[in-house]
């Protein structure tokens, strides 16, 4: 029987190992090619992400806004609701002086007549 030599051995393994080598690199493709999608949804949930972000710090930016003014709002509703009790006041102060008048100008016309 012939002898092998190290060319045959090498021969065989590579005759043995170049399809599943070639299998493997075809894994490897499909992996590389959904890590790369997987990283295209990544960068636009990482877009996404920074609009939400960018969002919030208005939103925010406006509840505090909206938190330092809030005193100032109620004392300037403190202030409205003080003076519509106080036209409130003047205008029945005024309603009744003009009763007091009319029944003077019906006194005056009744001893006229």
């Amino acid at each position: 029987m012939a002898e092998l030599t190290k060319k045959d051995l090498k021969e065989a393994v590579a005759e043995v190992i170049e399809p599943f080598a070639a299998a493997v690199q075809k894994d490897f493709s499909k992996v590389h090619e959904r890590i790369d999608k997987f990283d295209g949804r990544m960068d636009k949930f990482d877009s996404r992400m920074d609009q939400f972000d960018s969002r919030l710090a208005r939103v925010e930016e406006n509840v505090q806004w909206m938190k330092d003014n809030t005193s100032e709002l109620f004392a300037k509703l403190d202030e409205f609701i003080a003076f519509l009790k106080k036209q409130e006041q003047e205008t029945t102060m005024l309603r009744e002086q003009f009763k007091r008048l009319e029944e003077r100008v019906e006194k005056l016309e009744a001893r006229n007549k």
